[in-house]
């Protein structure tokens, strides 16, 4: 079935269906008429669909280059040192990435850099909603980000290959569409607390069938069709919406600065890197908590709160970001970033006061919005995605890190700067490790 796609976007068409890998030669002579082919894949993928996405081409006499495929293992993250190489593989060409969250990354700016006109992506997982958004995540100098270049003008996922993907890569990809569900719960503080209006158009294609997408966890587990059917178009949807506003805001809110500081800090389980969905899951199951635990307080709390609460002078800003990230090559960027959006005096005054003014209104979209803490914890379950922060490599000072971190390196307005400008971040995530009985 052809996926509808809002008009304006980078991607032209997104097929999902049985016997889809077939029709990759005529979409090729639709779009990139004359030009040669050529397949980024890793051992993994090659053998998932690539070797059979070759085979297409060759019968349909497309004259593909010899393919590109990475290793399997060790596991490969998208980090830009792969690019330059990537760039003079696909210059020139048509590059079809068959794979999901590193392979279709790396070709994503590898082809925008190699001003290639447009690229393809053969899904092999739901494993993320990066096959659709606009930019790559990609890590450079230890840092993840978000590079600027098109989505894929064209994509394609056979359902035969996306039911035969392992259930882990599922459940990574269950993780990240469940974030947005809290990442909509960030986004209602930032709307009316001001430092991010709403747009509709972003919302709705994210948050309207959001939860009839991840209202299925057992049926994923059992392989049903329907509901991989409906995480796919869930995770493209998110990924459209993200190339409509040109920024990840619509998917993306604490739970993934979490995932990021996690990503700089290397965690590994058994010399294995956890995948960008199980580190969501964690920070998703953080960002609830905190919510929960931030409105747990009335209006009349927080009035409390705020006559008592100290303001953070600039220098003792400064003397935390050193001592968590002096020497690191993200600490100029990052100390710029958290300086930069640090209230002081008046301004600190006033949106204590719009703070107090909102609250109820506040608390009451934000509760609306998430799920509870033992739901989502129980949906994660069922698929095998991690619930506690040691399944991912985090001990006790790790997570408290993560979290005190992830209010600094990004300037995006979620529940940790409401913690922090209330003063309560520490004690909040006194409460998260006391849950977990770290």
């Amino acid at each position: 079935m052809f996926i509808q796609i809002p008009e304006g976007l980078d991607t032209k068409v997104c097929v999902l269906g049985s016997n889809v890998l077939a029709e990759v030669p005529a979409v090729a002579k639709q779009l990139w008429p004359g030009m040669q082919p050529v397949i980024v894949a890793d051992e993994n993928t090659w053998a998932a669909a690539g070797k059979q996405v070759m085979e297409y081409l060759v019968q349909a006499g497309l004259n593909p280059a010899e393919p590109f495929i990475y290793p399997a293992h060790p596991v490969m993250h998208a980090d830009y040192k792969y690019v330059p190489a990537l760039v003079e593989i696909v210059k020139g060409k048509l590059p079809i990435a068959v794979g999901s969250g590193t392979v279709n990354d790396l070709v994503k700016r590898s082809h925008f850099e190699a001003g290639c006109k447009g690229y393809m992506c053969v899904a092999t997982a739901c494993s993320v909603d990066g096959y659709t958004s606009f930019g790559a995540a990609i890590t450079v100098n230890g840092f993840k980000k978000t590079l600027e270049c098109p989505a894929p003008l064209a994509i394609l996922a056979d359902s035969a290959v996306l039911a035969s993907a392992p259930m882990d890569m599922t459940a990574s990809g269950y993780a990240d569409l469940c974030a947005k569900v809290v990442a909509g719960a960030d986004w209602h503080i930032a709307d009316i607390l001001g430092p991010t209006p709403m747009d509709a158009k972003a919302w709705g294609m994210v948050q309207t069938n959001l939860r009839e997408w991840v209202g299925s966890p057992e049926a994923l587990a059992k392989g049903d069709l329907k509901a991989l059917a409906g995480l796919f178009n869930g995770l493209a949807a998110t990924g459209f919406a993200m190339q409509y506003y040109r920024e990840s805001r619509p998917a993306s809110g604490a739970e993934h600065l979490f995932s990021h500081v996690w990503e700089m800090d290397n965690l590994s389980v058994n010399g294995e890197n956890p995948s960008h969905g199980f580190k969501v899951a964690i920070g998703t199951l953080i960002s609830t908590r905190l919510m929960e635990w931030a409105f747990a307080h009335s209006k009349a709390d927080i009035e409390a709160i705020c006559a008592k609460a100290k303001e953070i002078s600039v220098a003792e800003r400064s003397a935390q970001i050193d001592h968590h990230l002096l020497g690191t090559p993200i600490y100029d960027s990052v100390k710029k970033v958290c300086i930069g959006k640090l209230l002081t005096g008046d301004a600190l005054k006033a949106r204590r006061q719009d703070m107090i003014d909102n609250w109820d209104a506040m608390k009451a979209r934000v509760m609306d919005q998430i799920l509870p803490y033992a739901e989502m914890e129980r949906r994660f379950k069922v698929l095998g995605c991690p619930t506690k922060p040691e399944e991912i490599g985090l001990d006790e000072a790790e997570l408290r890190r993560g979290i005190f971190v992830a209010a600094m390196i990004r300037n995006r307005y979620t529940i940790l700067d409401l913690l922090f400008e209330l003063g309560l971040l520490e004690q909040a995530i006194d409460d998260v490790v006391k849950m977990w009985g770290m």
